[in-house]
Order: C-alpha cells, then structure tokens, then sequence
C-alpha cells in the first residue's frame, strides 16, 4: 500500500506480532483478522498495556 504523501510502499505489520509499547510510525499497514488499520504520515499507532492501538498525530 502506498500514501499520496509518501513516495515508497508502506511497511506492514502483524497486529499479533506487536506488544504493549511498539509504537509504529506511518507510513504504516497494521493487518488482522478481519481489520487494516492504515498508519498515515505524521501519526503513530503505539499498542497499550491493554493490547488497545492509540494512533495519534506525531510531535
């Protein structure tokens, strides 16, 4: 998957294969079953303690 804004493809990555604390900067692809969640440039998807996918504009 490429982003507009983003001249090479964008990495992907395996939800179930990320702990608590990875943060993941876009551009990125998170896959599961049965959910893509596309990581756009300028924001982050860090996993909680909780397994949950904060995905926030980065600093």
């Amino acid at each position: 998957m490429c982003f507009e804004d983003a001249p090479e493809p964008a990495p992907i990555h395996q939800r179930a294969a990320l702990g608590p604390g990875t943060v993941v900067a876009g551009p990125a692809v998170i896959e599961e079953y049965g959910s893509t969640l596309p990581v756009h440039p300028g924001f982050t998807a860090t996993v909680d303690a909780y397994g949950n996918l904060e995905v926030r504009r980065a600093r």
